[in-house]
């Protein structure tokens, strides 16, 4: 995966753009997904441009606008997902059913140290 927009950036926005891109790439190195939190501390303005790009997405007409379509693709080739809340509900179910079978019930603990985001 390239943190790089082909091209130089040629406007502010453009600059905005790949610095936004840039740091989203970090952030799923460090952390293994593209699910950048609304109100995340360390980078307020990845927080919302993440927000941005996901409603701008559900706004848009991907087939009439180039630009937009190359930017959806990158985005998606660097693993960003357009319907966090879906994902992230399927996920947690996979868990507990994981859970589910290792343990015989769903009552996790909320103290659960193999899986804490599964335990809150």
């Amino acid at each position: 995966m390239s943190s790089k927009i082909r091209g130089k950036p040629k406007s502010k926005h453009e600059q905005y753009l790949q610095e936004r891109f840039e740091e989203l790439c970090a952030y799923k190195e460090a952390n293994g997904h593209c699910r950048v939190p609304f109100r995340y501390e360390k980078n307020k303005k990845l927080g919302n441009w993440v927000i941005q790009m996901r409603r701008c997405y559900k706004q848009h007409d991907k087939k009439q606008d180039s630009v937009w379509k190359k930017r959806c693709a990158q985005l998606e080739a660097a693993g960003f997902e357009w319907e966090v809340a879906v994902n992230s509900w399927q996920e947690r179910f996979e868990e507990v059913c994981a859970y589910k079978e290792a343990n015989g019930d769903c009552r996790v603990p909320w103290n659960y140290e193999e899986n804490k985001s599964l335990g809150t």
